[in-house]
């Protein structure tokens, strides 16, 4: 029998395990919220945010009973529920008697039970996100975590808990209190959608997630399954060709006095607009709108926090009036001097990915960039095409994430090494967008640091490309 054979039987294995143990626990997904918390709205170029924030990818809601709801972002830099979250954050981390364990992730306990659980697509430091709350202390006992769950008390006087998760070690720090005053309203706030797409939470009865960055997994207890395909909509081009007055109608919003008599255009057909402190650039061929502002920014430290430059980014999102499809917050990275916000596109709540062949093209891994500085945007980019569904679920898709795993081990067996595969990172669907303009729901498989997409169809099942 074959090394990779062997392999395959020990992950699908290791995942079916995971599923029986999780019984009937589903997650579904609805769009009645974002992910994004921002306190601070209004249209600014530079303006400093304040208030806190809930960083998240996406986030899930479950009644406690087997049940969940995935959400993404349906509307940038606003969701009631979270500002109704972050409330209850708030309470449980500040209250002056409230207890501090560091212990080992329990998310039998936590997703059994009637919670939020916010995911991110990247770490976050445990001691930069806390350090807004001037009381609680670390202790460097958890460096960094890539989920927050919170589970309300029920009735008034009872507990309430918070976890702050690494999904990789597992490690985890949790508040607890019994005087949240709005815990229990927030509680009779969380309950999930029956409709559309079906999770499941492979950490209900194992204790850990089998795949350590996605604790919720999409499954469907019938195949095939009927979806809606996605059309892309370029910004600026109308009947094929690039309406001027549609490009300067977004340029303006990044200037303070637009003037049309600012564009001119380079040798290759790329229009500029500029002053004496910012230049916008839109390069045709690839569909990228560039921002760059020239402003003083002082000293080249990068002196903004992580959730202030993100409330920031979202604020100057608001200046794309071109930017109708929603968006997540896909990564970070920060800099020396200055962080970095890439998001992505996402429709029906699930993610928009770009092929590798688009990503070259645009010179980017993901679809939008902001640079922030010193509490202010130093430079956006953005692929400019929005995507919308084409409203007839014509598209079929019957390959569960077990087939999606097994397919993409065995390309990591032929192209890369024969070895058991010991770290899935992750396991995600979403739509892909290849250079044709051709876009459908692939599943996206992570093992160690490759990429492995592969199709959603069995007529078409092989790994279509890895990225180390």
């Amino acid at each position: 029998m074959k090394l990779y054979k062997i392999t395959n039987f020990v992950i699908v294995a290791l995942v079916i395990a995971a599923v029986y143990q999780t019984g009937e626990l589903w997650l579904e997904g609805t769009s009645s919220h974002n992910f994004f918390h921002m306190l601070t709205e209004g249209k600014s170029l530079t303006s400093k945010a304040d208030g806190n924030v809930l960083l998240a990818t996406r986030y899930a809601v479950g009644e406690g009973e087997g049940t969940f709801s995935v959400y993404y972002p349906d509307e940038t830099g606003t969701s009631s529920l979270l500002q109704d979250a972050n409330g209850v954050l708030n309470e449980i981390l500040t209250e002056k008697e409230n207890q501090v364990e560091f212990v080992n992730a329990d998310w039998k306990e936590i997703v059994g039970k009637r919670c939020i659980v916010m995911q991110y697509d990247f770490m976050v430091s445990a001691d930069e996100y806390l350090n807004q709350y001037k009381r609680i202390k670390n202790n460097d006992r958890i460096d960094s975590f890539d989920y927050i769950a919170i589970i309300p008390s029920r009735r008034p006087g009872e507990e309430s808990k918070a976890y702050f998760v690494n999904s990789k070690t597992n490690e985890s720090v949790c508040y607890t209190t019994k005087k949240s005053q709005s815990a229990a309203d927030f509680y009779m706030k969380l309950i999930t959608d029956e409709n559309a797409l079906t999770y499941i939470s492979t950490g209900q009865k194992t204790g850990a997630s089998v795949i350590w960055r996605n604790l919720f997994l999409p499954q469907w207890p019938t195949l095939p399954y009927q979806y809606s395909g996605l059309r892309q909509v370029p910004a600026f081009e109308r009947d094929g060709a690039v309406s001027r007055v549609d490009m300067e109608n977004t340029v303006k919003g990044f200037f303070r006095n637009f003037s049309v008599d600012w564009s001119t255009k380079d040798d290759g057909g790329d229009f500029i607009f500029s002053d004496n402190q910012t230049v916008v650039k839109y390069f045709l061929d690839e569909r990228v709108l560039e921002y760059y502002s020239y402003e003083a920014y002082g000293n080249d430290a990068n002196n903004t926090s992580l959730l202030e430059g993100y409330q920031i980014s979202c604020n100057f999102l608001a200046n794309d009036t071109s930017l109708s499809t929603d968006v997540y917050l896909a990564d970070i990275e920060i800099k020396s001097n200055e962080t970095i916000y890439y998001f992505d596109y996402v429709v029906d709540h699930l993610p928009v990915n770009l092929s590798v062949a688009l990503q070259d093209r645009i010179g980017s891994k993901h679809a939008i960039e902001v640079s922030v500085r010193n509490q202010r945007v130093k430079k956006y980019r953005r692929y400019v095409v929005n995507y919308e569904s084409t409203g007839k679920q014509d598209m079929e898709l019957n390959v569960q994430f077990i087939d999606a795993l097994d397919d993409a081990n065995k390309t990591y067996q032929a192209t890369v090494e024969e070895k058991v595969i010991s770290d899935v990172k992750n396991i995600s669907l979403g739509y892909y967008v290849e250079l044709t303009g051709e876009i459908g729901l692939k599943w996206f498989v992570t093992l160690y640091d490759y990429l492995f997409v592969t199709q959603t169809h069995t007529d078409s099942l092989a790994a279509m490309n890895n990225i180390s």
